[in-house]
Formats: structure tokens, C-alpha cells, sequence
């Protein structure tokens, strides 16, 4: 069994299953009332008895795949590592895949209660907002973050020692190690730059070249508050990956060889801040759908102006002549990229070649 200082990232690891299957439980009713596992459904068509019913066996099913992921990952706290992280990570798998399963076998029975969406747009008489919240300003104290770490081991290489860890296993113990050199220095804080443009691109398209569903009225002002919600907590998700490869950065003086400095708060920040974004998004609901008022600007439209042809298994949505680059999720909070757009193509072509250098730095 796992000693108790050893287990804490256990645990936090298995809430944050708890966390997961809390979120697939409740995610059939933050979509549009219009959207149901994904289809274009009549509004009054979630709360018949057909579709209570149809929740209510999605629900159990999420359940039962929820209860056996956590007790899998629960029997690696009796189990000595490696075998304990191989079991976590088994439950962290087996969630989604639960989750997803569930998901799917719901979407087939609502498939044939499907209707055509609306065909009506609504265009707005002014420009989109592209301002990110407080501006560049904002936007570059990440960056400057891991700079000044970038700049104070610099001043302070000599004081790092020949090989230190960058990696740590669930049970707390280093897995992974690097020398002294710019590539195993620098790299982290390198990754952690990237990933926060990252997170600022996505917030920035969100603005700019998002599809807007509701423009007047209070479901209108609805879906602007939620747009603004997602694009704050992709700011506030930078700042938190900058801290993070930050802490990462300073590890490197730390000359720690055992023991998990770098696990608890970095698990534990993980955990209270995804539990934040979480009750945002919920108390919102998809596009702003639970906010007071949000349905109160006319009659609901079918759907989200999308037709169902153009998204794979409901999740990934392909239409090249869709000019919007951002698009509403359907099953799920937020956005999504529009996979027939030359712009994702452009984007998961840039993650590969990082990933691919990632991979070579670590193999060299």
C-alpha cells in the first residue's frame, strides 16, 4: 500500500474522475434545449416521456462506467508503483470511453426524433467584438512570466544541477530526467509559451470567427456573456499553464532527486481550477442557455443553424462552406473548431510538428 504522502496525487487524480463522470451526468441538460445528444430536436422534446426516459438510461450507464473506472483506480492505492500508475491511468481511460459509450447508444435513440434546423440567420449591424478581456496588456503577463523565470536561471545557471528531474509518476517519484543544457533548461518554459499562444489564438477566434447563433434580445445578450465566459477562462487557463511551467522551470535549481515537489500543488491547482470552471460553464449552460431570460427573445430556434449531416458522431463538425473557423459544441460547453476550414487544418498541423519536436528534444 502506498505511504499517505505517496497517495495524495492518487486521490486527487481519482476526484478528478469523480469530477468527470459528474460532468457526463449532468451534460445532456447544459446543451440548447434544441440539441439533444447532439440532434436537432423540438424544444419540448427533452422534457417527454421519451426523452426523460432516454436520459435516464444514459445516466445509468455513465454511472456503472464511472463506478468501475474509479474502483480501478482506487485498487492502485493498495498496489505498489508502477503497477498503481498503470491502474490510475486505466481509470482515467476507461471514463471517457465509458462516457463516450453511453453517449453514443443515447444519440442513436434520439436519431430518428431528428428535425430540420432553422434555416433563418441572424447577422449582426455591427462588427464582432475582438477585444480579449483587458486587452494585450493581459494577454502578454504569461509570457512574461516564463521570460523572467527564462532570465533568473540564466543568471543562475551554474547553480543547476548536472541532471534533475522534469517529470514526475502519480505516486510522486521522478520518471523522467534532464541535463543541464538549453533543450532540457529552457524547454518547458519554451512548451508552456507555446501552449499559452495556443490558448490565446483559440480565444481570439473565438471573437472573431465564431458562428453567433442569437444576436438580439436577452438570448442574445445570454449568448454574449457565455462568449465572454469562455474567452476569460481561456485567459485565466494561460496564466495557469504559465505558473504551472514556471513552477516547472524553477524546479531546475531545486536539486531534488526524490519525493514530489513538483506534484501536489501542480495536481491540486489542477483540480480547484478545472472544479471552478466547471460550475461557470454549468450555471451558463451551452451558449448562455440556463442564464435568466435566455430563451425570452422570441420563439427558440431549431437548433444551433447547423444542419446534422455536417457533425461526425455529433462531435466534430466538417463543412467547408461554413465560412465560421469556431462553432458551438454540441455535446459538451464551449467551442469547437470547424474541421472543413482551412484554419483547423493550419492548427493541427502546427500541434503535430510541436509534438514532433517535443518528442526529438526528449530523445535527445
Amino acid at each position: 500500500m502506498s505511504t499517505p504522502s505517496l497517495m495524495l496525487p492518487s486521490l486527487i487524480m481519482i476526484l478528478m474522475i469523480a469530477l468527470l463522470v459528474t460532468i457526463s451526468y449532468v451534460m445532456p441538460r447544459l446543451t440548447r434545449p434544441d440539441i439533444y445528444f447532439a440532434v436537432t430536436i423540438a424544444p419540448d422534446f427533452r422534457d417527454s416521456a421519451e426523452g426523460r426516459s432516454n436520459l435516464g438510461r444514459y445516466r445509468v450507464e455513465v454511472l456503472i462506467s464511472g463506478i468501475i473506472a474509479i474502483a480501478v483506480a482506487l485498487s492502485g492505492l493498495w498496489i505498489p508503483a508502477p503497477s498503481s500508475d498503470t491502474l490510475i491511468v486505466v481509470g482515467l481511460v476507461l471514463q471517457p470511453v465509458g462516457g463516450f459509450i453511453a453517449y453514443y447508444r443515447a444519440r442513436q435513440r434520439v436519431r430518428p426524433r431528428a428535425v430540420v434546423p432553422a434555416t433563418v440567420r441572424e447577422a449582426a449591424l455591427t462588427p464582432h467584438e475582438v477585444r480579449l478581456p483587458g486587452g494585450w496588456t493581459v494577454q502578454i503577463g504569461p509570457f512574461a512570466l516564463l521570460a523572467a523565470v527564462a532570465v533568473w536561471l540564466g543568471l543562475h545557471w551554474t547553480e543547476i544541477p548536472d541532471r534533475f528531474p522534469i517529470h514526475w509518476a502519480m505516486n510522486g517519484q521522478p520518471d523522467n530526467w534532464a541535463t543541464r543544457s538549453f533543450i532540457g533548461v529552457f524547454l518547458p518554459l519554451l512548451t508552456g509559451a507555446f501552449f499559452c499562444a495556443l490558448l490565446g489564438f483559440f480565444a481570439h477566434a473565438i471573437l472573431r470567427w465564431s458562428r453567433v447563433i442569437r444576436m438580439g434580445g436577452a438570448a442574445g445578450e445570454s449568448e454574449h456573456y457565455f462568449r465572454r465566459t469562455v474567452v476569460s477562462i481561456l485567459v485565466a487557463a494561460e496564466y495557469f499553464l504559465a505558473l504551472v511551467f514556471a513552477w516547472t522551470g524553477i524546479l531546475d535549481l531545486s536539486g531534488v532527486r526524490t519525493g514530489p515537489p513538483g506534484v501536489f500543488p501542480i495536481l491540486g491547482l489542477s483540480l480547484s481550477f478545472t472544479v471552478v470552471v466547471t460550475l461557470l460553464l454549468i450555471r451558463a449552460g451551452q451558449g448562455g442557455s440556463r442564464l435568466a431570460g435566455a430563451a425570452a427573445g422570441g420563439v427558440i430556434p431549431a437548433g444551433d443553424r447547423t444542419a446534422d449531416r455536417y457533425w461526425k458522431l455529433g462531435l466534430f463538425y466538417v463543412n467547408g462552406e461554413d465560412p465560421a473557423l469556431m462553432v458551438e459544441k454540441r455535446f459538451g460547453i464551449g467551442y469547437t473548431i470547424n474541421f472543413g476550414h482551412p484554419g483547423a487544418w493550419l492548427v493541427i498541423g502546427t500541434l503535430v510538428a510541436v509534438a514532433i519536436v517535443l518528442a526529438a528534444s526528449r530523445l535527445h
